[in-house]
């Protein structure tokens, strides 16, 4: 059995319950302001949703799911442990220095879903697989929390 976009989900648990923690850990800071324990508890939420998201997508996604190349799954699962090994938290001291901190935070895994992404397309057939149907998804996703967060800083 190969590797499939159930595989790369399961990456993306991981890294959700990465930044989830992250997001908590910000929060419970004893000495942060009010309006950014406030700010990191909605993105902790807004992280459960796309756990949740994430999960579903796995049940939905069936046996006949093409399989990915182990040689573009290698280099993949390389990207994601060393995305893993970037993610920090942040001294932040105002509201402004946190939403900044988020808009790069989620255009880092913006761009690590958009490079998997890249890597999977070998031709044209590609964008029209399951896998590159659900990372599209993924992405539009990433870009709208992206914009929303950037409305506002």
């Amino acid at each position: 059995m190969g590797y499939t976009i159930i595989d790369i989900l399961d990456k993306a648990i991981d890294i959700a319950y990465r930044r989830q923690k992250l997001y908590i850990e910000i929060s419970n800071q004893p000495y942060q302001l009010p309006v950014v324990k406030i700010l990191s508890k909605v993105l902790a939420d807004s992280v459960n949703k796309m756990l949740i998201y994430y999960k579903k997508l796995k049940e939905e996604v069936d046996d006949n799911v093409e399989i990915i190349d182990f040689v573009i799954y290698d280099k993949v699962s390389f990207l994601i442990s060393e995305y893993n090994l970037r993610m920090h938290t942040t001294d932040v001291k105002t509201p402004k220095e946190f939403i900044c901190f988020s808009i790069d935070f989620e255009k880092e895994i913006l761009a690590l879903f958009l490079d998997i992404q890249g890597r999977l397309v070998n031709d044209s057939n590609n964008t029209t697989s399951i896998t590159y149907t659900i990372l599209t998804d993924i992405i539009k996703i990433k870009v709208s929390l992206i914009n929303d967060l950037e409305s506002h800083r």
